[in-house]
This record gives C-alpha cells, structure tokens and sequence, in this order.
C-alpha cells in the first residue's frame, strides 16, 4: 500500500531528529557534567542491553497495534530522553537518559522500517531507504553549522535547542497513518500478539546463516563507526591541535558525507552487492588504520569524512536487504529480532571497548580498525548463503 504522505513525514522526522545541536560536542558535553570515557562506554553498553530486552515487546506491540501508535509512543520517548540529557550530571543523569533513548529506539528500530517499506513500492524501497537515512545527516549538517554559535556559550543551550526539533519530530508523528500489511491476518482488538511472532522470526533467522553474518557485519561497522565519529572524534580533534571552535564545522562535513546514503542504491545496482560490501568495508578499515597512526589534522578530518561516507552508503543495503527478507504478518517483529542481534554484538563491543579507549586514542581507533577488517572474511559467506548478490 503506498502512502506518499507517510513517506514524506517519515523523511521529515528522521531530518528532525538529526538536528542535534551539542553532537558536536557530546563526549566533551559528558566529560564537562561529571562523566568520564570509561564511564561514557559502560552506559553504552547497559542501554544496548535494555535495548534487545526492550525489542521483541515493542515489535510485537507494532504488528498488534500498529505502527503509527507505536511511532508515536517512540518519538514521545524519544524527546522526553532529550530533555532528561539537558540536565543530566554523573553517571546515574546520563544512564537515565540512555535507557529512556533504549526505550525509544527499540519502539522505532523496526517499526519504522516497517511503515516506511510499506508506503513506498516495493522497487522504490532502496531509494527510499536511502533518502531516509540522508535526511538524519541533512538534519545533522544544518544543525552542526548552526552548533558553534549555541555551544561556544553554553553546551546547555545546545542541548536546550536540541528540544525543540524533537518535539517537531513528535508533532509529525501525530499525522502518520497506518499502512496494513497486504498479506496480514486482522490484527487482534485484545491487544495480544501472534504467539508465534517472536518464534517464527527466530526460526527465519537461524535458517539464513548469511543473514546472520550481514547482521554481525552491520553492527560491527556501525558501532566502530558510531564510537569514532560521535565520541572518538573531538579526541582525535584535541589530539590533532585543531581548535574547539571549529569542531561544529568538522562535524558538518562528516555528516554531509551521510549524504551518500542517497546515492548508495545507485552505486550497489551498478557493482553488486557484494562488491559493494566489500568496498565500503574495506574503506571504513582503511580510515580506521590511518586514525590510528597519524595525528595529522588533515589526515584525521579526511579519515573521518572518508569513515562516514562509507558507513552512510552502507546502511540503506543492510536495511533494504532486512526488509526484504521479513515476513509480512510479522514484519516489524522480524526487525526487531534483527535489531537484538546487532544490539547484542554492540553492547558486546561497548563492554570491551572502554578498557580499550582508557588505553589512548591510537590503541581505541587500531582495535576498531582490526574489528572491521575482520569482516572482509564475512563476505562470502554472507553473499552466497542467501541471494544477495
């Protein structure tokens, strides 16, 4: 069923939460509030925790209820977790705000992907995806930009402004309409799911051993680049002499290359999937390596574009690849049991990576470069245990 209106709003929420004022800022943020690195990577880890715990419940709550009740209550969380960071101090302020943003996130992770698959044609998908998750870095971008002139007073007002574009983000959701599966069974008015949602999205996951390894390989790359580009990087900017107040600019052009994410179905039809796979990865470990052995301003600013670009053309394959391979009746409960399984590797990683990141910027960005090496060794068989390619 496609719904131009639902597509449109969705783009316009994810560019709504992109806007994230003190992003440029948010490690040296915690730090100033009371909350060290080590601290930062512990919290990580217990919200990716609650987070897989959180995920089968909300995505069976979306294949009963719908997906727009449950985009609303999402988004709802969503910026009520922005406004406990904006007085948030030490650790318990900011694990509060984390496991209300893991309560978010596990209603939205799958059920958003859901309705957006689900309102655009099915050969339209790809494209979608990747306007989708362009719109997050153009929100990004815009907000960057305007960053310095909000954090350079006070990194409470960047977060304060932060507010604002969750709550617009909230309003969108209201207008959202629900887009039924066409191959679904009516959903129960009791409020009880299908008992065998959870089970028979497990079994389609077991089954497909190449799907596991493209779940492994998606959240390896997506947190060593989440922990490089957000938290690593005004490190690695200290690090490089670059002064604080151009940090805002620096994290506008490493959002701008999320761009990419609109040009990823082009540049997948035209090499393959695997091909594509490979090269991306093989950029993103290349970027990696080069964090860890230069202190170079230049080279770290170009690392970290080159890093973003890769990771951005990568997310529209992994989520149009996981919404074709999800049953209809239980869509949104099949991405959300995808989801536990990223969120359990990254909370795996997060646990280790602290101790690691205590150790000094080049140990932390050589770990991340070996880890995302590693999955070259995936590749095969990832592409010929499914049809992907």
């Amino acid at each position: 069923m496609t719904n131009h209106r639902n597509y449109r709003l969705l783009v316009l929420m994810a560019c709504m939460q992109g806007i994230v004022f003190y992003a440029p800022v948010a490690t040296l943020y915690r730090r100033a509030f009371g909350l060290d690195i080590q601290g930062l990577f512990l919290i990580e880890s217990i919200s990716w925790v609650a987070t897989i715990v959180l995920e089968a419940p909300w995505g069976r709550f979306a294949d009963t209820f719908g997906y727009r009740l449950t985009l609303i209550l999402g988004t709802a969380l969503f910026l009520v977790s922005k406004v406990v960071f904006a007085t948030a101090s030490g650790f318990g302020g900011f694990l509060a705000e984390r496991l209300l943003l893991a309560m978010a996130l596990a209603a939205l992770s799958g059920c958003t992907e859901a309705m957006l698959y689900r309102s655009v044609p099915p050969e339209d998908a790809a494209h979608a995806f990747g306007r989708w998750h362009a719109a997050e870095s153009v929100g990004l971008f815009s907000a960057s930009l305007a960053a310095p002139l909000l954090y350079t007073a006070s990194m409470r007002i960047a977060a304060y402004g932060t507010i604002v574009s969750y709550a617009a983000a909230f309003v969108c959701s209201l207008f959202l309409v629900d887009v039924p599966e066409a191959n679904a069974r009516s959903r129960p008015v009791t409020g009880r799911a299908p008992r065998e949602g959870v089970r028979l999205s497990m079994q389609t996951l077991v089954r497909d051993r190449g799907l596991v390894f493209f779940l492994v390989a998606a959240a390896v790359l997506g947190e060593a680049t989440q922990s490089a580009t957000v938290f690593l990087a005004p490190l690695q900017y200290e690090r490089a002499g670059i002064p604080a107040a151009l940090y805002g600019l620096l994290f506008a052009l490493t959002q701008a290359a999320g761009l990419a994410a609109a040009a990823s179905a082009r540049v997948v039809a035209a090499c393959g999937r695997r091909r594509a796979f490979m090269s991306l990865v093989a950029t993103a470990a290349a970027s990696l390596a080069a964090l860890a052995l230069s202190a170079s301003a230049v080279i770290s600013v170009v690392a970290l574009i080159a890093l973003a670009t890769a990771a951005a053309a990568f997310r529209p394959l992994s989520t149009t690849l996981q919404s074709e391979k999800a049953p209809g009746n239980s869509r949104a409960t099949m991405l959300s049991v995808n989801a536990i399984v990223m969120e359990l590797i990254a909370a795996i990683i997060n646990a280790g990576f602290g101790h690691v990141a205590a150790m000094g910027l080049p140990v932390s960005f050589g770990f991340l470069a070996m880890m995302v090496t590693a999955l070259l060794f995936l590749a095969r068989g990832i592409f010929t245990s499914t049809a992907h390619s």
